[in-house]
């Protein structure tokens, strides 16, 4: 359900766990410190995502 409302809102979804892709995610990591989020100067969030 998580994933399917974020779509519908038009957001991305990054999947955090070992078993995250199976929920088909935009982008999955195993560990949450695979993700960095940075403020942009526009006032948004940028993510990074290393896997």
């Amino acid at each position: 359900a998580g994933i399917a409302a974020a779509r519908a809102a038009g957001m991305r979804v990054v999947g955090v766990g070992p078993r995250a892709a199976a929920f088909a995610p935009d982008a999955h990591v195993t560990h949450l410190d695979q993700v960095r989020a940075t403020a942009h100067p526009d006032g948004g969030i940028r993510l990074t995502v290393t896997a």
